[in-house]
């Protein structure tokens, strides 16, 4: 087996959720972990699976105009100058089992290494002796255990949501560049892939996307471009 690690695509929100769900729905390695990189055309924000629609635009109307809800949970994310990534674990590889927050930590212990590599210092958010309740608001704004923190904790620098299935698992995370001085993103991108390659225990495999991908997405772009998923999840 191996790590597929598909090319870059810097696309707009409901494209980009599009993909990163047809990677997880994608049924020809079962047993395959797959990686994805991308970018966005234009500043967007997303938000999680389980918040609510009017609270979000409420919450972020006069910021930022476009909004995409992704198929996995946390909160609002702005994008357009982070470095936001895909990882699906299928139910057919060991790493499946990994429990959910040591999944969350150990890629983020990653990226903490790949960024010390650049002599660029940061921190983990430390646990607190009770756990928050309830839906999670504005991701950078409230950080929560185990996300990757500025040196002295203070601003947050990544964080991930996640969606487990009995299918697989599936990581859309995220990591705000404009925090980080002097940041190569060519170095990161290599050494993350090896630390995630590492954290699988696979190769990494770099691979074109399948003929299958462009059509196979396109009711998927339907599906997260729909005003029905972005008020109340439903899919047409």
């Amino acid at each position: 087996m191996s790590l597929r690690i598909f090319p870059t695509r810097i696309e707009n929100g409901p494209e980009n959720m599009a993909s990163d769900w047809w990677l997880f729905l994608d049924q020809s390695a079962p047993k395959t972990p797959s990686f994805r990189h991308y970018g966005w055309v234009e500043p967007e924000a997303s938000f999680g699976y389980g918040q609510d629609w009017a609270w979000v635009r409420k919450h972020i109307e006069d910021e930022i105009g476009q909004t995409v809800r992704r198929p996995t949970g946390g909160g609002i994310v702005r994008h357009g100058k982070d470095w936001t990534y895909c990882l699906v674990l299928p139910r057919g590889h060991h790493s499946f089992a990994m429990p959910a927050l040591d999944l969350y930590e150990k890629i983020h212990q990653a990226m903490s290494r790949c960024l010390k590599a650049q002599d660029l210092a940061v921190s983990l958010k430390p646990c607190p002796e009770s756990r928050q309740k309830g839906i999670p608001g504005d991701c950078f704004r409230e950080p929560v255990a185990r996300d990757l923190m500025s040196e002295d904790g203070i601003q947050k620098i990544a964080g991930a949501a996640m969606k487990r299935t009995r299918s697989g698992v599936l990581i859309q995370g995220t990591m705000d560049r404009t925090l980080l001085s002097s940041f190569d993103d060519k170095k990161f991108f290599s050494t993350f892939i090896e630390e995630i390659s590492a954290l699988v225990d696979e190769q990494p495999e770099y691979l074109d996307w399948p003929e299958e991908f462009s059509k196979g997405r396109v009711p998927l772009v339907r599906q997260f471009s729909s005003p029905s998923w972005l008020r109340d999840r439903s899919v047409s």
